[in-house]
Parts: structure tokens; C-alpha cells; sequence
């Protein structure tokens, strides 16, 4: 009964969320009236998302971690994060996924333009940079990345880009949101690159997602596997239809667990 109840709140949480922006726009479309006749501020530009893998055969560049405090101090980075494996998942096509990755926001892509012409060559060779886009991302006020368990899982991708973003709003969120209103996870982000990186043919999607700590991660299976039993019950056909046809969409490339490194 309880995954249910969870099933049905990831509807809710989607409702709650199309409120809130409501509630947003209307604030904002107050906020311009009261305005009068000051002039409308230029649109912000949006935010740019660079993922840093430093492979399993390699090893971060000295100073890695300061490298990446200190851009964020300066006001390159909005926000940073560097997290490093402590384990994977082992399967058959499964790979390691890397040794270090650092998940680097920029406030705008003029930021970004400017970090990658001054900066970004002293990460080194030993560093893939890709350039990545937002097809999800959700966070609980309890996120803390300082304590959280990192698992990053990587696929590559078979189709378009707008294809990935259906098969990740139909098929990905409903169980990223079901481990979330559980309380076990406490943030969920799709990136999915530009280009290909790594030696694949087609760009990757990266998963990142966020357990509380260790006691929740252990729960990570139980709380997955009885949510999936109901999705494919028969009551969610579309779901259980791309559960049986997603290799067409996607290859599993590797799962990674990773502790997250103090900047």
C-alpha cells in the first residue's frame, strides 16, 4: 500500500511543482507592474554545466581540489562539486566509470566561455571536460553533499536528445521521485553531454543521485525493487513497455559509488 500512496505522490509532487511556478510567475508579473515605468531588466542568461572525469587509468591533477575552490571563490563556478569512487557495480559491459568527477555549474554561459579560454587548459590532459545539459534535476532541503553517498550511473545514449529527455521525464523520474518521497535520496540530476566523449560514438547520459548517508543507501534496493514491482503490475503499461524496449535507447555503460571530496 505504501508504494502506492508513493506512486500516486509523484503526480502530486509534478502538480506541486506546476503550483509553485504559478504562485513564481505571478509574483514576478507583480513585481514587473509595481515597476512602472522602469525599464525591464535583460533576460538572465542561463546557467552552463561542465563535467570533469578523470578515468579509472588516471590520476587527478595536483591540486585538484583547490583548483576547483578556488574558481568557485572567484565567481567563475555557481556551485561545485568533486566526488571520488569508492566502489562500482560490477556486470557484464560494466565499467569502472572513473576515479574522480567533478560536477562544475557555471552562473552563465558567458562565464562559461571565459573559464574555458583562461582555465581550463590547467586541468591537464588527464581530465575529460564535457560540455553537459540539465534534463532533470531535483533536490529535498535536506540535501547535503557534504555527507551524501554518490552513485553516478552512465549509458550511452542511442537517440535524439529530445528523445532521451521523453524516455527520462516517462521512465526515469517516476522511480528517481518514488526513492525520494521515501526519504532515502535527496537529489536526482540527468545531465546528458553535447558530444561524445570516451571512445563512444554518441554522447553519455550521467545520472547523479544522492542517498542521505550509508543507512539510507542500504536501503537504496529494497525501497527500488517493491516500487518497480508495482510499475510493472499491469496499472502502468507505458512504463513497463519502455522497461522491456530502453536497450534500444540506451547502453548501460557503468554505476559508480563515490564519497564526495572536501573542497
Amino acid at each position: 500500500m505504501k508504494t502506492l500512496v508513493q506512486g500516486k505522490a509523484t503526480k502530486v509532487f509534478g502538480i506541486l511543482l506546476a503550483c509553485m511556478a504559478v504562485v513564481a510567475c505571478g509574483q514576478k508579473e507583480a513585481e514587473t507592474m509595481a515597476a512602472g515605468e522602469r525599464a525591464a531588466p535583460a533576460a538572465a542568461e542561463k546557467p552552463a554545466h561542465v563535467l570533469l572525469f578523470v578515468m579509472p587509468d588516471k590520476t587527478a591533477p595536483a591540486g585538484l581540489a583547490q583548483m576547483l575552490a578556488g574558481w568557485k571563490s572567484a565567481g567563475a563556478l555557481s556551485d561545485v562539486v568533486l566526488v571520488k569512487k569508492y566502489g562500482h557495480e560490477e556486470k557484464p559491459g560494466y565499467d569502472e566509470g572513473f576515479n574522480e568527477l567533478a560536477i562544475l555549474d557555471f552562473p552563465s554561459e558567458s562565464a562559461y566561455e571565459q573559464w574555458r579560454n583562461s582555465e581550463a587548459a590547467r586541468l591537464g590532459p588527464d581530465v575529460v571536460a564535457s560540455r553537459a545539459d540539465v534534463l532533470l534535476d531535483r533536490r529535498t532541503k535536506k540535501n547535503d553533499p557534504s555527507k551524501s553517498i554518490f552513485v553516478i550511473s552512465q549509458y550511452e545514449s542511442l537517440v535524439s536528445p529530445q528523445e532521451y529527455q521523453d524516455y527520462t521525464d516517462a521512465y526515469i523520474e517516476p522511480n528517481m521521485a518514488n526513492q525520494m518521497f521515501s526519504g532515502i535520496m535527496t537529489r536526482y540530476t540527468m545531465y546528458l553531454e553535447r558530444e561524445a566523449t570516451g571512445g563512444l560514438a554518441h554522447p553519455k547520459a550521467v545520472l547523479v543521485t544522492e542517498y542521505a548517508n550509508q543507512a539510507e543507501f542500504d536501503r537504496k534496493k529494497a525501497v527500488k525493487d517493491a516500487y518497480k514491482a508495482v510499475l510493472l503490475s499491469g496499472t502502468h503499461p507505458e512504463w513497463a513497455h519502455i522497461n522491456d524496449t530502453k536497450k534500444a535507447l540506451r547502453t548501460d555503460k557503468s554505476e559508480t559509488y563515490a564519497h564526495p571530496v572536501e573542497l
